[in-house]
């Protein structure tokens, strides 16, 4: 599937954010393709590290005393925005949404 600028400015990025991800490209070598696979899968991953997080804090606060759930809160609090500030958290979002996009709209064989 080839990833042009036309088509992700269509679905949501900016003109900054194209210029990010060509930037990126240029220091760090690959395509826009490339680029918007690993943002996509690097949400997907951020996601699911959330969900989970939320899931053992919520059946800590019903199973576990209320200092440890004080301190795992405490502890998710520090830690979940700094996995989010590791993953480009726009520019991921849109990178996943645009794959969603055109993963569903891509003729089946």
């Amino acid at each position: 599937m080839k990833v042009s600028d036309v088509a992700l400015l269509k679905s949501g990025f900016s003109h900054a954010d194209i210029q990010k991800l060509k930037n990126n490209i240029a220091n760090y070598g690959g395509s826009l393709d490339s680029v918007t696979h690993d943002l996509a899968n690097r949400f997907n991953a951020s996601k699911w590290i959330t969900i989970a997080a939320f899931t053992i804090l919520t059946l800590t606060l019903m199973l576990a005393s209320i200092d440890t759930s004080i301190t795992l809160a405490a502890t998710l609090t520090i830690v979940l925005p700094f996995i989010w500030y590791l993953t480009p958290a726009k520019l991921a979002y849109k990178s996943w949404r645009y794959r969603r996009l055109t993963t569903n709209s891509e003729p089946r064989q």
